[in-house]
């Protein structure tokens, strides 16, 4: 949506009602205030596309649309900021059963809440996650470590930067269009839903979306927020990370060598924008 440009013609609107005060009346003001609103709701609201929802879905979703915009207690925030955490959680249940794990929503719900209340549910975070990459590997198939030697990434980063219309930022991502999007780039603070295909420098597979998947930006690892953020809407693109930008010296347990490069190819689907 053009907010920003709609806010500007808002404010200069609002600077020329100011200057003619005296030319109004009480009632023309009322009217022109009512005429805004109904203008930005008209907008707005022909921007977004519910058609895909049933009857009953569409009553949740348009309750939930009037409940964020007049219920602006703490409490309501809370909760919508929870839906968000939520909603994160979800996209990396897909990718896990995209991968062939099964794993109970219901339960991992009340261990979750048990875990932010504070609680422990058996593990501490580093024995979780070295029990996940356990569970990951076999799914996934293991690296030959001495295929991922430093001379080697490093020619794997100098080949990718070599290609026709591929650019290296002062970071040391390699980025490259396929396709060009259109629109805006993401915000730091936004949420993108993306399909990804990731590969190490011997051309393994070791994550793929079925479906797509959303995620915040300021939740993953710096190379792939970067490439992000030099994407647009629609386009398709490959980013390749240095260790340094990715998963650095400790890699991801039998899935990412240490000091490993990884490629993406990233398929941009949409953004949602970061309210202010």
């Amino acid at each position: 949506m053009q907010i920003k440009g709609i806010a500007m013609r808002a404010v200069r609107g609002l600077v020329l009602a100011a200057v003619l005060t005296l030319a109004f009346t009480a009632e023309a003001q009322t009217a022109a205030s009512d005429s805004l609103t109904r203008a930005l709701a008209t907008f707005w609201g022909t921007s977004v596309k519910s058609e895909r929802l049933s009857p009953a879905e569409n009553l949740r979703f348009l309750e939930g649309v009037e409940a964020a915009l007049t219920d602006t207690t703490s409490a309501s925030s809370a909760y919508r900021n929870g839906i968000g955490v939520g909603m994160n959680f979800l996209s990396g249940l897909r990718e896990m059963e995209s991968l062939g794990m099964k794993v109970d929503r219901e339960a991992f719900a009340k261990a979750v809440v048990t875990v932010l209340n504070g609680g422990s549910v058996g593990f501490t975070a580093g024995s979780a996650g070295e029990f996940i990459d356990r569970q990951i590997a076999p799914l996934v198939g293991g690296y030959d470590s001495s295929a991922f030697t430093p001379e080697s990434q490093a020619a794997f980063l100098a080949e990718a930067a070599g290609k026709k219309g591929a650019v290296t930022t002062p970071s040391g991502l390699v980025f490259e269009v396929i396709t060009e999007g259109e629109g805006d780039f993401p915000g730091a603070a936004d949420k993108v839903n993306i399909e990804y295909t990731g590969r190490l420098s011997n051309g393994s597979v070791f994550d793929k979306t079925e479906e797509p998947v959303s995620f915040d930006l300021v939740r993953l690892v710096p190379g792939f927020r970067e490439g992000l953020q030099m994407m647009r809407p629609g386009g398709e693109y490959r980013i390749v990370l240095p260790a340094s930008l990715g998963y650095g010296e400790r890699g991801v347990g039998d899935v990412i060598p240490p000091g490993a490069a990884i490629e993406f190819t990233v398929r941009l689907l949409s953004v949602d924008r970061s309210q202010p």
